[in-house]
């Protein structure tokens, strides 16, 4: 009997730390959704936003999933019991296949990026003076503090040049320290007065360091979704029939 509710208690516990968990997860998603955000004109639909969207509804879900387990766990219901462990094995399953997907999917993406961050550079930027794609690349090179797509000689080939000869390279990448009147002037050129990285990497390393903490989060969940399970299976065994 002792055992029992010390099994009892014990996933009860789980499962409030497993609906805080939930909310985390939750949180997490929307923080990953928010803060690249202003980047999305570049990463679209290309797969770097599907793990915020996996996270916000795999956190509801883990919410909901951490209530039903604290309802089987006081009632004893070896019905609720039995959905419970179900529904983790369901989230666990799910977060493997999608961390393989993105494992596989990987270089694609990156392609994907890299094309439409060419085009924009390339073609749109420039054209119109107060286009949204203007900001957004200004934006982009301002922020992660680099110049052009692969590098700053990507603007050797763009649209704007043809109509900015006498510049080399736009205002947004310029170092911030660098008199932002000439030190983008062909005639006053200097790499070193302006970001030479290129916005491809830049970019690729921002979503990486959101991608690392998602990681992290995920690989915690699937360790408390693994003591979950096990706990539910004891209780589950435990309730006489």
């Amino acid at each position: 009997m002792c055992g029992i509710k010390c099994i009892k208690t014990l996933l009860f516990a789980f499962n409030f730390i497993f609906w805080l968990a939930g909310a985390a997860v939750l949180g997490i998603g929307i923080w990953y959704e928010i803060d690249p955000g202003q980047f999305n004109a570049f990463l679209g639909n290309s797969g770097y936003r599907l793990p915020s969207i996996i996270l916000m509804a795999t956190g509801g879900f883990v919410m909901f999933v951490g209530f039903l387990g604290c309802c089987g766990a006081i009632k004893e219901s070896r019905c609720l019991l039995g959905l419970f462990f179900g529904c983790l094995f369901l989230i666990f399953a799910a977060e493997a296949v999608a961390g393989i997907l993105g494992f596989l999917y990987r270089d694609r993406v990156e392609t994907e990026v890299e094309n439409r961050l060419k085009e924009e550079i390339k073609t749109n930027y420039g054209v119109k003076i107060d286009s949204t794609t203007n900001q957004n690349v200004d934006n982009l090179q301002i922020r992660l503090e680099c110049c052009g797509a692969s590098n700053y000689t990507d603007w050797d080939e763009s649209k704007w040049k043809e109509v900015n000869k006498d510049n080399k390279v736009p205002l947004s990448c310029c170092k911030k320290d660098e008199n932002t009147r000439t030190c983008n002037k062909v005639s006053n050129f200097d790499k070193k007065k302006i970001h030479t990285k290129g916005c491809l990497q830049s970019l690729t390393d921002f979503v990486d360091k959101h991608l690392f903490v998602l990681g992290i989060v995920a690989v915690s969940i699937a360790g408390i979704q693994l003591l979950g399970m096990i706990f539910a299976c004891c209780l589950f065994c435990s309730i006489d029939v």
